[in-house]
């Protein structure tokens, strides 16, 4: 991701927050003018220790920033079973922002749902075919 790019991801983030650039600025310690320049890509893609400051103002998985802004390459995680992230209540993240407690519920309810309109679907297919 070039350095236009990830700045403009960082406003994106920046504004789902709700943050001004001024509010963000206050909170890592740096000016508005930086923040500004960072999010127009004058001012190239962040250090790894910014980005860890990003990480805890935006409340976005560090990983994910380090990987967007192009430090690592994360590997991909093995295939699992969905269910087994909501049986262990594990924090789940979309697009690397961590999802609220109601988020989380509606969408294991979602996946419900859908799973279950589906097996229903196939049954009156198949109950078509006979």
């Amino acid at each position: 991701m070039d350095p236009k790019e990830f700045g403009h991801y960082l406003r994106t983030l920046r504004k789902a927050k709700r943050l001004t650039i001024d509010d963000l600025a206050a909170e890592l310690g740096v000016s508005n003018a930086y923040i500004s320049q960072i999010e127009t890509g004058k001012r190239g893609i962040p250090s790894p220790e910014l980005l860890k400051q990003f990480h805890l103002a935006l409340d976005i998985a560090y990983e994910h920033l380090m990987e967007k802004a192009g430090y690592v390459e994360l590997s991909s995680p093995p295939s699992q079973d969905l269910i087994s992230l909501f049986k262990d209540n594990q924090t789940l993240y979309y697009k690397g922002i961590m999802l609220t407690p109601k988020q989380y519920q509606l969408l294991k309810d979602i996946l419900e749902e859908f799973i279950s309109s589906s097996k229903e679907t196939k049954k009156e297919n198949h109950q078509k075919e006979d």
